[in-house]
């Protein structure tokens, strides 16, 4: 039986994450293999047939994005049809009466041009096309394709158009409510549940600190009336890094865009405590409010924060692999199993963490690896929030090791065999025993996947071998990886920061947000819901 998701992508860093986390999606899938995958790639994927009778199979996805964000991607994509030529249209109109007017090139690059060469297609992912160069939307590093459906523009506001921003909370709200936009994106959201055999729910990908937020706030509202009974698990995203600001009058401005960004986180977190079943800001910055702060420290991984290919590549990885829980065959656990173990005491906000690569020698085996651990198994990707090690609830994937590297085998297991975690015979038994001696009345779920997680082109090539530079000479295609979900009391302390810092900013001073319908009044109201929300955390309530 089939367990279907929707996934909504809204907003342009959301995308970048998505084009991410759609091509490790289909990097993984297993073609006449005589080792099967372990996920289902039924539930966020779709069977659909072209005109032309050929079988495809694409993400159940809808992304909205705003006009002259896609690059060279057509928005109704080239995969049922080819994109026309015009200069070989037929028009009814006499020559004279025609004017032409050319819209930007969209010039593809090296890396999209060879996916549409049926010879260099072949060799895309073993090449290395220095994207970090070449990069500039999204889709210039997207490798999957869309079903027509997939792709919603928002006609009224361009990308990265400083005379009128889609900036501010209640300009997403406006959108939704014309009648063009929300007719379309809704039906579009029925077709694709209408197809559904059993439809479990939604994953939302949303941009928190721009207008999108609202958009995101309007269709969860119309979700939840329409769609009640359906599990929704939201994953805000908030980027690494801001343009820089130099000048004095530009810092004056930047001010006012930080204080533009936490009216947007604030109202935002408290409609996604209202209408989703539970959320997960991500951000690879350490702060993430009035600006993104120190970017997080991953061992083995040099990257550049200020690059969204990059960040958004450590984020998808980490979405990819905290969802397989309810993604993986021969498992009864949904995604309303994960929200219920997550959720007790309407703690709907939770975070989100990564250990990006699992480190492991080629030599080593898991026993070992865990024995020697120094540090932190995991490293917070929430804003504002650092996990501690006691009183949690948490979902922990481990993916990429394979049994037999579990530990020694008796003819040479040495000292080994003095360890209690000796006696487990599987991946998960072992970690979980390191789990229940490395955190205090914490209760685990750990989920074992054995297939790593593909790293092959388009995915950045960031990975440190402990200093050298061997992967120059042999490129990385797959690493082991561990992320988690997990709630306890340091969420709280991220909500209390956001409190902190929405609660500073006078609303009445921000005319766009009073120009959309938001006084003051509204505003006290977000923030007294935000404080009750992190009351939820204290630590005499639960555990």
């Amino acid at each position: 039986m089939g367990s279907e998701i929707l996934t909504l992508q809204l907003g342009h860093y959301s995308n970048f994450v998505g084009a991410h986390l759609w091509n490790i999606q289909e990097l993984s899938f297993q073609y006449g293999s005589d080792n099967p995958s372990e996920i289902n790639h039924d539930v966020l994927y779709r069977e659909g047939i072209t005109n032309k009778r050929e079988v495809t199979f694409t993400p159940r996805l809808l992304l909205v994005d705003l006009q002259n964000s896609l690059g060279s991607l057509p928005e109704q994509g080239d995969l049922y049809e080819p994109i026309p030529d015009c200069s070989k249209e037929n028009v009814i109109w006499e020559e004279n009466s025609i004017e032409v007017q050319a819209g930007p090139s969209k010039i593809k690059n090296k890396f999209q041009r060879d996916l549409q060469d049926p010879v260099q297609s072949t060799k895309v992912l073993t090449k290395n096309y220095n994207l970090e160069e070449t990069v500039n939307v999204w889709s210039d590093f997207l490798y999957a394709r869309f079903h027509p459906r997939t792709v919603e523009v928002v006609k009224q506001y361009q990308h990265c158009n400083e005379n009128t921003p889609f900036d501010v909370f209640p300009l997403g709200n406006a959108v939704w409510k014309t009648r063009q936009f929300s007719e379309d994106f809704t039906d579009k959201i029925r077709n694709y549940i209408e197809e559904c055999d059993n439809f479990q729910g939604f994953h939302f990908l949303t941009d928190c600190t721009n207008a999108f937020s609202g958009m995101t706030s309007s269709c969860l509202e119309y979700i939840r009336d329409e769609y009640d009974r359906k599990s929704v698990l939201v994953f805000p995203v908030l980027p690494s890094s801001y343009p820089n600001i130099n000048d004095q009058i530009e810092k004056s401005q930047s001010i006012l865009n930080d204080s533009v960004r936490v009216i947007n986180l604030a109202l935002s977190f408290n409609q996604f405590d209202m209408y989703s079943s539970m959320f997960v800001p991500l951000s690879v910055g350490s702060k993430g409010w009035r600006q993104p702060g120190p970017e997080r420290k991953f061992n083995n991984l040099k990257y550049n924060h200020t690059l969204p290919y990059h960040s958004s590549a450590i984020l998808a990885a980490a979405l990819d692999t905290i969802t397989l829980k309810h993604r993986v065959k021969n498992s009864s656990f949904t995604l309303r199993d994960l929200i219920a173990d997550l959720t007790i005491n309407e703690r709907k906000a939770s975070a989100a963490s990564i250990q990006i690569p699992f480190q492991i020698e080629e030599n080593s085996d898991l026993l070992e690896c865990l024995d020697n651990w120094n540090g932190p198994l995991y490293q917070s990707i929430t804003p504002s929030c650092n996990l501690g090690i006691r009183r949690l609830m948490q979902h922990i994937t481990l993916r990429g090791i394979k049994e037999e590297k579990l530990k020694k085998p008796m003819e040479k297991v040495g000292k080994q065999i003095e360890l209690p975690a000796y006696r487990c015979n599987t991946i998960e038994e072992m970690l979980s025993l390191y789990l229940s001696y490395t955190t205090e009345a914490t209760a685990n779920n750990v989920t074992v996947v054995h297939s790593p997680l593909s790293v092959k082109t388009p995915f950045p090539k960031f990975f440190n071998n402990n200093g050298s530079n061997k992967q120059e000479n042999f490129p990385i295609e797959s690493i082991p990886l561990l992320a988690g979900i997990h709630n306890g009391s340091e969420i709280g302390d991220m909500l209390e920061s956001l409190h902190t810092e929405a609660r500073k900013i006078k609303i009445a001073k921000f005319n766009q947000f009073s120009s959309g319908g938001i006084d003051k009044d509204d505003y006290e109201e977000c923030l007294d819901n935000l404080f009750t929300l992190r009351e939820n955390y204290e630590d005499n309530y639960l555990l």
